[in-house]
C-alpha cells in the first residue's frame, strides 16, 4: 500500500510539473509579451534620464527603472524559452514615438515628459499584471507576475515622487502597451469618444429602467 501511495504521489507531482511547464494560457503569453515591450523602450529611457535629467531625483529614478527592467528582461527571456513564446525584438510604433518625443526634450521639459510618459505606461500595464497574478494557473508565471507587480508599483511611486507627473492623466489610456494583436492597441480620441458615448447611453438606460420599476412599485 505504501508503494502504491508513493507511486501515486510521484505521478501527481509529475503531472503538476508537466502542467507547470505546459500550462500557459493566452493571457500569460500576452503578459510576457507586454513586459518585453515595456523593457524594450523603458530601459533606454531610463539610461537617457540618467544622462539628461535636470535633477538628481530624475537621474536616480532613471537608474532604478533601467536596472529593474533589465532584470525583468532577463527573466521574461527565460520564461519565453521555457514556454515557447516568441517575444518582440523592437518597441511598438507608439513606443518608438514616445522615445522620440522624450528624446527631443531637454531640461525641465525633459523631466516632465519622461515622468509623465513612463508613469502613464506603468499605470496602464498595472491592471494586466494584477489580472495575471490573480488568475494564472502556472506557478512560474504567478511568481513573475508578483515580481512585476512589485516593480510596477515601485516605479509609479518613484515617478510620482519626482513632482513632474502631470495632474492631467488623459494620456494614460494612450500609453497602454497591452495588446494581443501586435504591434499596439493605442486608443485614439475617436475611440475614447465612442467609448464615452456608449457608457452614457448605458447609464441613461439603467436610470430609465430603475425609474420605471420605481413608478410601478409606487402605483401598486
Amino acid at each position: 500500500m505504501a508503494g502504491i501511495a508513493l507511486a501515486s504521489q510521484s505521478s501527481s507531482q509529475a503531472g503538476q510539473a508537466k502542467a507547470d511547464s505546459q500550462g500557459i494560457e493566452r493571457l500569460d503569453r500576452e503578459f510576457l509579451t507586454v513586459i518585453r515591450f515595456a523593457n524594450l523602450w523603458e530601459i533606454p529611457m531610463g539610461v537617457l534620464a540618467q544622462e539628461r535629467g535636470s535633477t538628481q531625483t530624475v537621474k536616480d529614478v532613471g537608474k532604478v527603472l533601467a536596472q529593474d527592467h533589465t532584470k525583468l528582461n532577463t527573466i521574461v527571456a527565460q520564461l519565453a524559452r521555457q514556454f515557447n513564446v516568441k517575444l518582440p525584438d523592437q518597441p511598438t510604433s507608439s513606443q518608438k514615438s514616445w522615445i522620440a518625443d522624450i528624446s527631443s526634450k531637454n531640461g525641465l521639459e525633459f523631466d516632465r515628459t519622461f515622468a509623465d510618459r513612463l508613469r502613464a505606461a506603468h499605470g496602464t500595464v498595472f491592471g494586466l499584471v494584477a489580472e495575471v497574478r490573480a488568475g494564472t494557473r502556472n506557478a512560474a508565471i504567478r511568481d513573475f507576475a508578483q515580481q512585476a507587480n512589485n516593480i510596477v508599483m515601485k516605479h509609479m511611486t518613484l515617478l510620482e515622487g519626482t513632482g513632474d507627473v502631470s495632474s492631467d492623466h488623459g494620456m494614460f489610456a494612450e500609453a497602454s502597451a497591452r495588446t494581443i494583436a501586435y504591434p499596439e492597441n493605442s486608443l485614439g480620441r475617436s475611440d475614447m469618444l465612442v467609448g464615452g458615448i456608449v457608457v452614457v447611453v448605458m447609464i441613461a438606460t439603467t436610470l430609465a429602467v430603475v425609474r420605471t420599476f420605481s413608478t410601478r412599485g409606487s402605483a401598486e
